[in-house]
């Protein structure tokens, strides 16, 4: 069973930990080496800020991950126009990935935290060009492409992709 709750100040060391795990320091912030001290800053102020909604996922009680979700005002990397909300996200915990979980966890997601909302009309992400596992869950779980081009957040290529209200459901 998919769990997921709101990231507490607990959750800090936890968070810092998976960061510098290389299969998640490779695509999530890889060339930023943040203290812990600068990790509980940034978390911290995302929560009181409340413009990015944070989650721990769990899968049969054991944290394996973090989901963020935001609004995106500028879609025009992604060839849409409309209202919708960007997710990132990582399986922190090495035993679970590859074990097919990603896919459900995200559709999951979008179900309770993106489409529940009726003004979303898209959900979007947009993982490097090079992370084909996670390129692979995203279309698994309905993304579809609509554009490749340089990330100059992430200083790479990103594979921009999208997944509508109406596909979703269609498709759920």
């Amino acid at each position: 069973m998919i769990n997921f709750r709101k990231v507490t100040k607990v959750d800090f060391k936890k968070i810092y930990n998976w960061l510098n795990t290389p299969h998640v320091k490779e695509f999530w912030d890889p060339h930023e080496n943040f203290t812990f001290a600068q990790i509980s800053s940034k978390y911290a102020k995302r929560i009181s800020e409340g413009k990015i909604d944070q989650y721990i996922f769990s899968v049969d009680n054991t944290d394996i991950g973090f989901i963020q979700s935001y609004f995106v005002n500028d879609l025009s990397l992604f060839m849409i126009k409309g209202v919708a909300k960007g997710i990132d996200l990582y399986i922190g915990d090495i035993n679970f990935l590859h074990k097919g979980y990603g896919k459900d966890i995200i559709r999951d997601f979008l179900s309770k935290f993106i489409f529940n909302d009726l003004s979303v009309q898209f959900a979007i992400i947009d993982p490097e060009l090079r992370n084909i596992s996670a390129i692979k869950a995203y279309k698994k779980a309905g993304f579809k492409h609509s554009n490749t081009a340089y990330n100059n957040y992430e200083k790479a290529m990103s594979y921009y992709m999208v997944l509508s209200r109406d596909e979703f459901f269609c498709n759920y």
